[in-house]
């Protein structure tokens, strides 16, 4: 199936291979067609759909309107990029994970290569199973600078698995946010992939956006675990009525992240 484009309004774009190990990643370098000086930058980082770099334009677009330089590429088996696709399950989430970090590392490190990049302004930035994915790189790679994660959890694998069957994914017949979210806080089942321990141990400046009309994930849970770690650099903005999507439940409008990102960024002094 021929692939649709995606373009950036005064942006231009550079196809681009980058090797991990025994794979190359399909990829796609955005910068400003007038760029003047070094830029800060991200890597976009997958969910858990089989998507390429197209696919995850909502995150490009979000970069692209700060000015920053953007590496997107081909999920591992997806698109042009090799390696084998696998769909996310509890019991193969650690394995699973690791591999996807890798080849985000992969991708850092292609960028810290480019002459117009600031290399102390280099971050991440994805949404839903990139909120996993996006602190185990960090605590491999220490020189991410920051990460701004969309609707990603901080409970384990297994219970973000377990609250969406509860939910259906907001399907009919799931039960209520706060029905799963009940049932979720006696969960005794495997947990596969833990991002508890490596959050604890974390320095890098998180920003966590939520929705609080998500059925796909277990927010409150998340929210609670947040709170234990007060003292770290993580700071939580909580969209009123926003689904998986960020769309407004009530009024049917997307909320412009790039409204709430912003700040953040100036704040931390990447902007």
């Amino acid at each position: 199936m021929k692939r649709i484009e995606v373009k950036f309004k005064n942006y231009q774009k550079q196809p681009v291979l980058i090797k991990n190990n025994n794979i190359t990643l399909n990829a796609a370098y955005y910068s400003p067609i007038s760029n003047q000086g070094q830029l800060p930058a991200v890597v976009v980082v997958h969910g858990s759909a089989p998507t390429t770099y197209d696919d995850v334009a909502f995150y490009t677009s979000i970069a692209t309107q700060l000015g920053m330089s953007v590496l997107a590429f081909d999920k591992r088996g997806v698109g042009r990029s090799g390696g084998q696709y696998q769909p996310f399950t509890v019991e193969e989430s650690i394995t699973w994970f690791n591999l996807l970090a890798s080849d985000v590392i992969a991708c850092m490190n292609w960028l810290r290569q480019r002459p117009e990049i600031d290399t102390t302004k280099i971050g991440l930035l994805g949404g839903s199973q990139a909120g996993w994915i996006m602190p185990l790189v960090a605590s491999k790679d220490k020189k991410v600078k920051f990460i701004i994660s969309g609707e990603g959890v901080s409970v384990s694998a297994g219970e973000e698995n377990y609250f969406s069957e509860l939910t259906g994914d907001g399907a009919d017949g799931g039960l209520s946010i706060a029905q799963a979210d009940k049932k979720l806080q006696a969960f005794t089942g495997p947990k596969g992939f833990d991002p508890r321990s490596i959050l604890r141990n974390m320095n890098t400046k998180i920003l966590w956006l939520f929705g609080t009309a998500d059925p796909v994930i277990p927010v409150d849970a998340s929210l609670r675990d947040l709170k234990k770690l007060k003292n770290h650099n993580f700071d939580v903005i909580i969209l009123p009525d926003g689904n998986h999507n960020f769309n407004n439940t009530k009024t049917g409008e997307r909320y412009e992240l790039v409204d709430y990102i912003k700040p953040w960024l100036i704040k931390i002094g990447i902007l």
